[in-house]
């Protein structure tokens, strides 16, 4: 909900659970004595509750649903397409098509050429990611994540790039 940007975090137990850690301090096992920097700070909980209920009103999950179906269908056709296309997987609109030298053996393409799809991605107008954290070598793997408010077009637009990327890079 806050993408790690604020803390939001809230411990819920039962009032039996929270009477066993209160008021003894002769026991520092069995006292309620937890502290931090953002102890009380109510503006980030707020912010996530009105980001909730706005992704609620405006049917921001059932768009998420529809518009990754969509892209992964997307990818899918992507893959048939191109052979260096591996594997595309993904839920919701978090996707990735995984790029590869030979579908059999899955070996990776170099980094250097998984780049350079995203970089032709980019000069199109279109920002999509790569891994990067992987082992050396394997970050291959192209990662979507489109705002929630993505249309049809949106994703259109940003498989269409990929096509054309992966077309000028791997021809």
């Amino acid at each position: 909900v806050a993408s790690g940007y604020a803390a939001i975090a809230c411990c819920v137990t039962t009032e039996a659970v929270f009477e066993m850690f209160k008021d003894n301090v002769d026991d520092p096992l069995n006292y309620f004595r937890d502290i931090s920097t953002f102890g009380g700070c109510t503006a980030g909980p707020a912010a996530a509750i009105e980001n909730m209920r706005i992704i609620e009103d405006e049917g921001l999950l059932a768009n998420t649903v529809k518009m990754g179906e969509r892209t992964m269908n997307n990818l899918r056709a992507l893959m048939d397409k191109h052979r260096v296309i591996g594997d595309v997987r993904g839920k919701g609109l978090f996707c990735g098509a995984e790029l590869v030298s030979d579908r059999m053996t899955k070996e990776p393409v170099p980094e250097k050429m998984a780049q350079a799809v995203v970089a032709d991605c980019m000069a199109q107008g279109v920002i999509i990611g790569v891994t990067n954290r992987s082992i050396p070598g394997y970050n291959n793997t192209l990662c979507l994540s489109p705002a929630l408010i993505a249309t049809a077009d949106d994703i259109d637009q940003i498989t269409g790039a990929i096509d054309k990327a992966l077309t000028k890079v791997f021809s």
